[in-house]
């Protein structure tokens, strides 16, 4: 990604031939995980199981065939919602699986994706939430309990996000400077 293309240098080396190669040399700082990697591997492992349950739930929701999902304000929320639901997965799938000091675009696409897309997940599903209660007390006729079944798994849903948000939480990400920026800055 551009965004991370600062923190590498291209080095051209020859090899036996007289060929020239190119390769990408990381440059900037590392960063360490406070967890031990029994934890990383058991965070992992739980939000992989906690994304498998939200995205059942979330289909499940779709096939409840409640009147409200005909309202643009349920519908739409619900629809929007599968962006960040991907976007948290790859995040998911991207954490690490061992315990070392991680270059900047690993930290960003795992540890950082998770987090931003669980936030916006959970404001995606909290205006579905409230669009589908606005259904129900403005304009639903009777038939409440299709409606109270997806509103049920919209809310466990909602909860599920709220774990995943609390375990990324617990985890402090810090970086480690290198000596060159430390010489630089005593400069």
């Amino acid at each position: 990604m551009k965004r991370y293309a600062d923190d590498y240098d291209i080095e051209i080396t020859e090899d036996e031939k007289g060929r020239e190669k190119k390769t990408a040399v990381y440059r900037a700082n590392y960063f360490k995980i406070d967890i031990s990697e029994g934890e990383l591997r058991k965070f992992r492992r739980n939000t992989i199981v906690l994304l498998i349950a939200i995205a059942l739930l979330h289909l499940g929701a779709g096939f409840v065939a409640n009147l409200g999902m005909y309202a643009f304000y349920v519908a739409l929320p619900y629809a929007i919602s599968f962006l960040p639901m991907y976007y948290m997965g790859s995040g998911i799938l991207r954490l690490p699986k061992a315990k070392r000091d991680y270059r900047r675009d690993e930290v960003g696409l795992s540890f950082e994706r998770l987090k931003k897309s669980a936030i916006l997940l959970i404001a995606i599903l909290g205006v579905g939430v409230i669009g589908e209660l606005v259904y129900i007390i403005a304009f639903s006729d009777g038939g409440l309990v299709r409606e109270i079944v997806y509103l049920g798994l919209v809310l466990i849903e909602v909860i599920l996000v709220y774990i995943i948000i609390h375990l990324r939480n617990k985890i402090n990400i810090e970086e480690l400077v290198s000596q060159q920026q430390e010489q630089e800055t005593a400069d």
